[in-house]
């Protein structure tokens, strides 16, 4: 399982991803683009890594952290599908 992977998945589902440093993902649905930053702006933003043998999602809900742990990458996309609906 690799994170390249996850992220070609995540696109193909419509959401904006982008691969960090450090090998994780930043997820979201685009939320325009600050020209002054030269950063594109998402919303409903959320993180995935690889840790071991897992795939962790993090997320907010208001300031409470959550982190979810699964073992496939279609387990990830039925979670992210229903708890980060796209909007159109």
């Amino acid at each position: 399982m690799k994170i390249e992977e996850i992220k070609a998945k995540l696109e193909v589902e419509g959401y904006s991803v982008m691969l960090m440093k450090d090998a994780s993902l930043t997820v979201g649905q685009k939320n325009g683009h600050d020209k002054e930053l030269g950063l594109i702006m998402l919303k409903n933003a959320f993180g995935v890594e690889i840790k071991k043998d897992l795939i962790k999602v993090d997320y907010a809900i208001g300031q409470i952290p959550i982190e979810k742990e699964f073992k496939t990458i279609e387990e990830v996309l039925k979670f992210v599908r229903q708890v980060f609906p796209l909007e159109e």
